[in-house]
């Protein structure tokens, strides 16, 4: 055997017993399945354990589960090469000084664990002070935070000030600013063409930006492209809308374009098959197409339909757009509970329902 084929040999040795090695580690110390650990190998320095054991010790110090660390390793298995002291520390420390708990900060980062390795000083700090600079209160920015945790990838300081301005010129007050940055912060942080284009659909609808309505309308038609739009109201014109109507609906309640195909279908065909409503009717309370049939509108129905059999309550007296409206509390106390001596049956539908 020639000296460099003994050499190369002995690297190839070498390297299989590393991966071994590292394969072991995955899935003894932080619980990887065999075929998780093989594939997440190649992204693991193994040089020894001491620098992954700390990293292990440093999550469960500060109250990740097993699961948790497991599921960060497994997303994330560079994490294991990060200093605990100098790289995950002080970040585990920043989310604590915010105002997150300890699971809060745990379940943000096994959701996300790349954040760890995003820059403290330049984009995770930025980022907090940006929100703040919005929503003011730290009360605000950690619940955009826990409903939108990619906030920390993007880049977001650089856009702030000029999205503000947008917003302001068009006449959106700032209290609809920071609903929208707290209720749908990719909404108000995404691309700036995206952002242009959204804002555009939305004036071109006829929405005031004075009112609330506009940046609910901003956060639907963001997830709602125009052919989708397009693809909707060929559903309610299987029911006589016109485009007119279509519009209206929107004006009104702009998640509508948002609830799916067959959920637009199954409710349109209940209300005007089952209950007797006019389709058009619907164009003034478009909400009623996001209300579970099977806790709500279906139930209710039930009842009313059971009263009205009995003649305990007359059709003229009956509106059932109100009667969807009320609360779960209210519709209970003045349409079952009123009536459970003559009809006991009348609690069925919602315990059949459930």
């Amino acid at each position: 055997m020639s000296q460099s084929s003994g050499i190369r040999q002995h690297l190839q040795e070498s390297l299989r017993n590393s991966s071994a090695l590292k394969v072991s580690y995955l899935v003894d110390s932080c619980g990887l399945s065999l075929e998780s650990a093989k594939s997440n190998s190649r992204f693991v320095k193994l040089v020894s354990s001491k620098k992954p054991d700390s990293v292990l010790a440093l999550f469960k110090d500060h109250g990740f589960t097993n699961d948790q660390i497991t599921s960060v390793i497994k997303s994330f298995p560079r994490v294991l090469s990060l200093s605990p002291e100098d790289v995950i520390s002080p970040k585990l420390m920043f989310f604590s000084s915010i105002g997150f708990s300890t699971s809060d900060t745990a379940k943000m980062i096994s959701s996300s664990p790349k954040m760890l390795s995003y820059s403290l000083h330049k984009r995770l700090i930025p980022c907090y002070d940006s929100l703040k600079s919005i929503l003011v209160e730290e009360e605000s920015v950690v619940k955009c935070l826990k409903r939108g945790i990619r906030c920390f990838s993007l880049k977001i300081t650089h856009c702030v000030s000029l999205r503000v301005s947008i917003c302001r010129e068009l006449g959106v007050p700032d209290k609809s600013i920071k609903w929208l940055v707290q209720a749908s912060p990719f909404t108000f942080f995404s691309r700036e063409r995206r952002f242009n284009e959204v804002l555009n659909r939305v004036c071109s609808y006829g929405f005031d930006p004075k009112k609330a309505g506009f940046v609910h309308a901003m956060v639907a038609f963001d997830c709602t492209s125009e052919s989708v739009m397009e693809r909707k109201f060929k559903l309610f014109q299987c029911f006589g809308w016109s485009k007119e109507d279509f519009v209206a609906a929107i004006m009104r309640f702009p998640n509508c374009v948002t609830v799916s195909d067959e959920k637009i279908m199954y409710t349109m065909e209940y209300l005007v098959n089952n209950i007797g409503l006019q389709a058009r009717d619907i164009v003034a309370r478009p909400v009623v197409l996001s209300l579970s049939m099977e806790k709500r509108i279906k139930p209710r129905n039930q009842v009313i339909s059971l009263l009205l059999s009995k003649g305990l309550v007359k059709k003229e007296d009956i509106n059932y757009f109100t009667i969807l409206k009320l609360k779960s509390s209210e519709f209970m106390d003045k349409f079952v509970l009123k009536y459970q001596d003559e009809m006991p049956q009348l609690v069925q539908p919602f315990t059949s329902n459930r």
